[in-house]
């Protein structure tokens, strides 16, 4: 049926033209009824309809700048929230860590509540995560469980932390 798909789209292009010129013909028709009305006005009211124009331009164009100062002041916050971001992800970041003789031995990144150790090579070599119940969990470097730090008394002590 490619023919009455054909007529069909040919339809619909032509009624949606007909449609904007209808939109823009009603637009047209508007504009002219408002032109005689004001017209027809005495030299007063149509002073007063300038009047309420400038007023309602003022008003549009203080709520544009109110407008654009609020997406100013978020985008201020917004790039501070993001300097401050890098700060601290500057000063919690890699932490050199040194054996007894001074000798560089690994590091230690440092994520907040996880903490990640790499060796001297910067190989991935265990990690450590704060459980915020007074426990730390411990991984090796598989990603096994290889154990926990924190005694029972600290656990009861925290039991609302979760």
């Amino acid at each position: 049926m490619p023919i009455i798909d054909d007529i069909l789209a040919g339809t619909s292009g032509y009624l949606e033209g007909r449609a904007i010129a209808d939109i823009r013909s009603l637009r047209n028709i508007e504009m002219q009824r408002m032109q005689m009305e004001f017209d027809a006005m005495t030299d007063e009211q149509k002073e007063r309809v300038r009047k309420a124009a400038i007023e309602r331009r003022y008003r549009k164009d203080a709520n544009a700048r109110t407008a654009r100062t609020v997406v100013s002041y978020f985008a201020l916050a917004f790039l501070f929230l993001m300097i401050c971001a890098a700060i601290g992800a500057a000063f919690g970041g890699e932490r050199p860590l040194y054996d007894r003789d001074g000798h560089y031995a690994g590091s230690v990144f440092d994520y907040g509540k996880t903490q990640t150790y790499t060796d001297r090579n910067g190989q991935f070599n265990g990690s450590a995560i704060n459980n915020g119940n007074g426990t730390t969990s411990f991984f090796n470097r598989n990603g096994q469980f290889s154990g926990s730090a924190g005694s029972s008394i600290d656990r009861a002590f925290n039991f609302n932390k979760r």
